[in-house]
């Protein structure tokens, strides 16, 4: 039954990823592929998480930790970049 729930979660952590960094490749500005690529790898790495839980690979706490760092990293790092491509100007070459 575990299994059945994480195969569930699977499939939708693994469709954002994979729809998100596509979309992010034909993006046509850097803030625009900074976009799509947080919030579809932010949402589906936090399925894979669930999913690696149901799966038994992780304890609760684990998950937890990596669900916190998943949220805060992945915007901030974003957050980042983007703030150094506006103050350098914001040419893309």
């Amino acid at each position: 039954m575990m299994e059945i729930i994480a195969y569930i979660i699977l499939i939708p952590g693994l469709f954002f990823v994979v729809a998100g960094t596509l979309r992010a490749v034909f993006a046509h500005t850097i803030i625009g592929t900074l976009h799509f690529l947080t919030i579809a790898d932010t949402v589906g790495l936090i399925f894979l998480v669930i999913s690696a839980f149901f799966f038994g690979l992780l304890t609760i706490i684990e998950m937890l930790a990596f669900i916190v760092a998943l949220m805060v990293t992945g915007p901030l790092v974003t957050h980042v970049i983007a703030r150094a491509f506006i103050n350098s100007g914001g040419r893309e070459k």
